[in-house]
């Protein structure tokens, strides 16, 4: 019997094109807010107290692999005779409370107190998840096919994106335990002389990630600061983003210091677009994006489902931490990323975001570099970048800047 699983998230998402202001009110998962906000509105359409999501089952329950096919970036086992059954099971993170699941419609399929779920008949059956007075619903498709064309998941392509991009992470992750000395960016802080030292121990100490600041003068702490993606281009969060001196690290640990002069909101998203007095020096790097064909002409959206691929991301105490994506259902993967624990292989990598994380970044790492995916927006997603980088480049050219996004080389992997 062979069993293969991958995530689908399914939430209620903050910001869109016809959104409404609401006043932030403090739960668990909306401390991703900075606190000085918590009095202020920001542009929205819902928001959700806790995460639901599905790991996708494929269980062979009879019969053997009729041979293999790769379909963009994916190797999958068909079966042209035997049976395979499809289904989910459902799950709630880093709620803090235990939800009680319900089956909507028991005729398709049935749920334990586990989430977990049993095939009845074929056809979409919903769950629903409660906590307190909350109640999130995701749907999930059950099947058999008997002595007909299936195909389950085999394998990722060897020399793929989503490949490299797992085995970066893996191969600095694995073998290490979470401590100081791994994950703390930096050995030394002083921020009343603007002296800092770099921690060449940590798991991504190979990697340049001189594109983060350390310090904003402005908030008088590491909150909210954002990332760099042009000489004088940064990327917040609109609904906390930190103006004023910016304070950035070089690798031999020079301080260099830039102030936000301006800046502007990409419609409809939590983007917000600061530019810089001037270009900052050789030493400090803008970090890299992911092109705005990337997800669709290098990494498949099915990939992601079935590999959930790690990646790391910062928070506003200076320290790195590992996720892994997930694909969801119920938002345009083109507009945002969701980015949650992974509890097999990273769980004690991973610190849910909370307050004063907002616009701290995340990256996927690809071929040794940092490539950054977003900033954060609530506790699980941030916006994808990648589709954006038009918007991006017009309004670094409205505040006054020549300088536009860099997109990461792809071309040594494989396209479709």
């Amino acid at each position: 019997m062979k069993h293969i699983v991958f995530i689908a998230a399914f939430f209620f998402f903050i910001g869109s094109n016809t959104a409404s202001a609401f006043t932030i009110n403090y739960s668990a998962l909306r401390r991703i807010f900075a606190p000085q906000l918590s009095t202020n509105t920001i542009s929205s359409s819902s928001a959700s107290d806790f995460f639901l999501g599905k790991n996708i089952t494929e269980t062979v329950l009879s019969g053997s692999s009729s041979g293999t096919e790769t379909i963009k970036d994916v190797v999958y086992d068909y079966f042209t005779t035997g049976s395979v059954e499809s289904g989910c099971s459902v799950f709630v993170q880093d709620s803090g409370n235990t939800p009680t699941y319900t089956a909507v419609n028991p005729s398709i399929a049935t749920i334990n107190s586990n989430g977990s779920t049993t095939y009845v008949s074929a056809g979409t059956a919903y769950f629903n998840a409660k906590i307190g007075k909350r109640t999130r619903t995701v749907p999930c498709v059950f099947s058999r096919t008997n002595n007909s064309t299936s195909y389950v998941f085999d394998s990722i392509v060897s020399n793929s994106v989503i490949k490299n991009m797992k085995d970066e992470v893996e191969a600095r992750v694995i073998g290490e335990t979470p401590s100081t000395t791994t994950y703390n960016l930096y050995s030394s802080i002083s921020t009343s002389t603007s002296a800092y030292v770099r921690n060449t121990s940590h798991i991504a100490s190979d990697i340049d990630l001189t594109c983060i600041p350390v310090f904003s003068e402005a908030i008088n702490s590491a909150q909210t600061m954002g990332v760099l993606v042009a000489p004088d281009i940064m990327i917040q969060a609109n609904h906390s983003h930190p103006s004023g001196v910016m304070h950035f690290v070089k690798n031999d640990n020079t301080t260099v210091s830039r102030t936000i002069t301006s800046g502007m909101n990409i419609a409809g998203t939590d983007i917000w677009v600061a530019k810089l007095d001037s270009n900052v020096p050789a030493g400090i790097n803008p970090c890299k994006v992911f092109s705005a064909t990337a997800f669709t002409n290098s990494i498949s959206t099915t990939s992601i489902a079935y590999v959930q691929p790690p990646v790391i991301f910062t928070n506003q105490s200076r320290v790195l931490r590992v996720g892994k994506i997930n694909y969801g259902t119920n938002s345009p993967f083109s507009q945002l990323i969701i980015i949650v624990r992974d509890t097999v292989n990273y769980n004690n990598w991973y610190s849910q975001p909370c307050c004063g994380d907002s616009g701290s970044p995340a990256f996927a790492i690809v071929n040794g570099e940092a490539v950054v995916l977003g900033v954060w927006y609530t506790a699980f997603m941030v916006p994808n970048l990648s589709g954006y980088i038009s918007q991006i480049n017009a309004a670094a050219a409205t505040l006054g800047s020549s300088n536009t996004l860099t997109t990461v080389d792809l071309s040594g992997f494989p396209s479709f």
